[in-house]
């Protein structure tokens, strides 16, 4: 019941999430004004922190549940190690922009 519970929290977390994330990208792209902009990158930093930890949830459930596909897994992962190898160079501020 425990994990059933989880599960449904977690996919009800992460449908939300999407739109939030694509009207603030959407927003921060018509907006001049720095500290408007600067509000926003908070929005989506956090959002998509968010969305990963939901996602993260999810994975837990479908491995305690065994229909877990490692493919997806990994690919998310690998997406991830290469986004931190840009941030750790300073690139990612371009790739922004």
């Amino acid at each position: 019941m425990q994990k059933e519970f989880i599960g449904i929290a977690a996919h009800e977390l992460r449908n939300p999430i999407q739109p939030i994330l694509g009207l603030a990208e959407i927003v921060k792209s018509k907006i001049k004004d720095a500290k408007q902009y600067e509000s926003l990158d908070i929005i989506i930093r956090n959002a998509k922190r968010l969305k990963r930890l939901t996602e993260d949830i999810l994975d837990v459930t479908r491995i305690e549940s065994q229909s877990l596909d490692l493919k997806k897994i990994f690919r998310r992962y690998w997406i991830r190690v290469v986004y931190l190898q840009k941030y750790c160079r300073g690139s990612w501020r371009q790739d922004r922009r």
